[in-house]
């Protein structure tokens, strides 16, 4: 019984061959002269029974899709994917490209031939590194297969399958003291103990005191934009990525109005901290910076401690917990439609109740 025309066929090709059964399917149609068209034809695959060939045939026209898309690498569908999510989501490029470094493996392999076990081997791989970073990486493959699914790319998300193999590290939280505060603000405007040549004059110092006096992330401080900044009504305009909560409006501390103004007049880019490409300065570069004057000023501490130090002294202030969880970015269902610009002056009330 003969298929209908465009349908596709099956042959059998010659010789001795694991798969012999070829699949062609009809893509297009080809004008010869004379008004006469015939059929252009593309491989849809090679089979081993001739039953697996016509139920893949049949399997295609019930939901035909582009061939040209079947032999996608990973690496190309990143490129396909990426632009969009890096315009949606700015201050993710960096963390997004490390991490896409960790797949070179399987950068040219075409998506529709990756295996959980070819994911798999690239977080086994990773057993040097943190269940953060493993997570990170395992977070990118999902995306990039989510893309891919919907392009009919491939079928199926393989990164489900894929375990983290890092051990969980609790991750001490260290509040910084009075005395600690009271350091950065005496060492304004002058240069730290262990501060990098290259990264001296971006006033990095100064970033402390916002990050201690705002409760944001440092993801978020790198991506922050002078003109989200209104010193003039006391509020930083905050374009979160992890939750739609993270998306909001900080107030600023009256402490902070000087600090803020100085780094913006300082600054000749239209990010706050700006790194050497001309957009937010990377967060490998600004852990770097903060590591190493923790170390020669003797304390013990990470960029996320400032967060946990705000959040910690605004609850020692007696600041409501609903404004604290709006201010930070924290996601609760009686917090997120509460605060409006319009209450932007009762969150400046409770802001300015902290001290160190």
């Amino acid at each position: 019984m003969r298929n209908p025309n465009g349908y596709g066929g099956i042959s059998r090709l010659p010789g001795n061959r694991r798969r012999p059964y070829r699949v062609r399917v009809t893509v297009g149609w080809e004008e010869i002269g004379s008004g006469r068209r015939v059929q252009r034809y593309a491989t849809l695959g090679y089979y081993e029974t001739r039953g697996e060939a016509m139920n893949a045939l049949a399997e295609y026209n019930r939901s035909p899709y582009d061939l040209s898309a079947r032999n996608l690498t990973f690496k190309a569908a990143f490129d396909q994917w990426s632009p969009g999510y890096f315009e949606k989501f700015p201050s993710t490029r960096r963390v997004t490209e490390c991490a896409m470094d960790f797949c070179r493996d399987i950068w040219d392999l075409p998506m529709r031939k990756l295996r959980s076990t070819h994911l798999q081997e690239v977080i086994s791989g990773m057993s040097d590194k943190s269940r953060g970073y493993q997570s990170k990486v395992r977070s990118l493959m999902h995306m990039v297969y989510r893309w891919a699914i919907s392009r009919e790319v491939t079928q199926n998300d393989w990164s489900r399958y894929v375990e983290l193999t890092a051990e969980e590290r609790e991750s001490p939280r260290r509040v910084f003291t009075g005395e600690e505060v009271a350091l950065f603000w005496e060492k304004r405007g002058q240069p730290l103990p262990g501060e990098r040549a290259r990264l001296q004059g971006l006033g990095l110092g100064d970033s402390v005191l916002v990050l201690l006096y705002t409760g944001m992330r440092v993801g978020e401080l790198l991506a922050l934009r002078r003109e989200d900044i209104h010193l003039d009504r006391r509020y930083i305009d905050l374009h979160g990525t992890k939750t739609r909560a993270a998306r909001r409006t900080i107030p600023i501390h009256r402490r902070l109005i000087p600090v803020l103004d100085e780094m913006m007049l300082r600054c000749q880019s239209d990010y706050l901290i700006p790194g050497p490409d001309g957009n937010g300065l990377a967060y490998p570069s600004y852990k770097s910076w903060f590591d190493g004057v923790m170390r020669s000023m003797g304390l013990d501490h990470t960029p996320h401690d400032t967060r946990h130090s705000f959040i910690s002294a605004l609850d020692t202030a007696g600041v409501r917990r609903a404004a604290v969880k709006f201010i930070v970015g924290h996601s609760q269902s009686d917090v997120t439609d509460r605060y409006t610009h319009k209450d932007l002056a009762e969150l400046i009330r409770e802001v300015d109740k902290l001290t160190y």
